[in-house]
């Protein structure tokens, strides 16, 4: 269970220091609290966390792309049931739509 915090603690340092702290807990992905809580609390010092970058997608592409995996879906789920069909033709007609995918949306 979370322990809720509610006092707030201040204390002077040098510009230095606070720049040094700063940074150093920017390193590790945390916060400068984080930091200097956990070395005062004896704990190991905490790990980067991992960065979370998003890409902007054009939601033309994650349409066609949910298309895709809706057809992957479609054969698995016939190929599980035994019905006979041509996955070969299947699975090219996909490739094709992933090279016309590819073309449309490469980064120049």
């Amino acid at each position: 269970m979370a322990v809720t915090k509610t006092k707030l603690f201040t204390m002077k340092v040098s510009t230095s220091e606070k720049i040094k702290w700063q940074q150093i807990a920017k390193d590790r992905g945390v916060t400068l609290a984080e930091l200097i809580r956990t070395f005062l609390d004896g704990l190991p010092a905490p790990k980067k966390k991992r960065s979370t970058q998003y890409i902007t997608a054009d939601p033309r592409l994650l349409r066609e792309l949910n298309a895709i995996g809706n057809n992957i879906n479609q054969i698995s789920r016939r190929v599980n049931e035994g019905q006979k069909f041509n996955v070969a033709i299947e699975l090219h007609s996909i490739e094709e739509q992933l090279t016309r995918l590819l073309n449309a949306h490469q980064v120049h």
